[in-house]
């Protein structure tokens, strides 16, 4: 009767760890989309951008676009990957777009959704 028990509990604990670490590479993998918009009077725009990975591999693709009456343009794009063990794990940079006319602009930010932010913000140079 012992060895069935103890051959149960194993066999529990088996499917445990493995639901887990299912679970674990699951979440990892998952993403959230964060946008925002600014109005820009014409000129140089660049759009800032800051997100902590938490140590967790993964890419933030940030895609920024000028709104029309007929949809919207896409101006630019970055993608910029963390999870590197041997560094801070912050993730910043500025994405630049020359020389924009006037009017709305937005961006567009997929994260893994374990990282921390993004923190942006719109400026002109």
């Amino acid at each position: 009767m012992k060895k069935v028990s103890f051959g149960l509990i194993a066999i529990i604990m088996l499917l445990v760890f493995a639901t887990s670490a299912f679970a674990a590479t699951a979440s990892a993998s998952s993403t959230r989309t964060v946008t925002g918009v600014t109005t820009h009077t014409g000129g140089n725009l660049a759009l800032d951008y800051s997100a902590y990975d938490s140590r967790i591999h993964g890419w933030m693709y940030i895609e920024i676009y000028r709104v029309t009456t007929s949809g919207d343009v896409a101006i630019n794009a970055a993608s910029v990957e963390g999870g590197r063990p041997t560094d801070n794990g912050i993730r910043s940079g500025t994405v630049y777009s020359d020389n924009q006319p006037a009017g709305t602009y937005k961006y567009v930010i997929t994260i893994p959704s374990n990282w921390m932010g993004p923190s942006v913000s719109w400026r002109t140079y």
